[in-house]
């Protein structure tokens, strides 16, 4: 009876680890966001993209439309990256986020519009 409630806990803790890995991950890229949303931009018709090499941040604009931009923000923890995008604006050079514009995938159908710059 032991070794069976000893192999439930180990498969537990492994999917806690696994959770806790995801959120680290997601508290990263909603950092880089954040990061990314206080930068100036001048963005343009290809990905326009800034680094904070320290923390592993990437932030990254699109101009899709006249006013239309998407930004894409990349975090990583332990190495795993995962990239949020957001719909908005940039006036003055400023990133101003659309209500309800935040999105956990890539926006556009074509698949290399959704790679990112190295």
């Amino acid at each position: 009876m032991l070794g069976g409630l000893q192999r439930q806990l180990s498969h537990q803790r492994h999917l806690v680890a696994g959770e806790v890995g995801f959120l680290k991950q997601y508290a990263a890229a909603v950092s880089a966001q954040a990061w990314g949303s206080q930068l100036t931009w001048q963005p343009q018709q290809t990905w326009q993209c800034q680094q904070e090499i320290e923390k592993g941040w990437k932030a990254c604009v699109l101009l899709v439309d006249r006013n239309e931009v998407v930004m894409a923000a990349r975090g990583a923890y332990s190495g795993v990256p995962l990239t949020l995008w957001q719909w908005g604006i940039v006036d003055n050079s400023h990133w101003l986020s659309t209500p309800h514009g935040w999105l956990d995938f890539c926006p556009f159908a074509e698949v290399p519009r959704c790679e990112l710059p190295q």
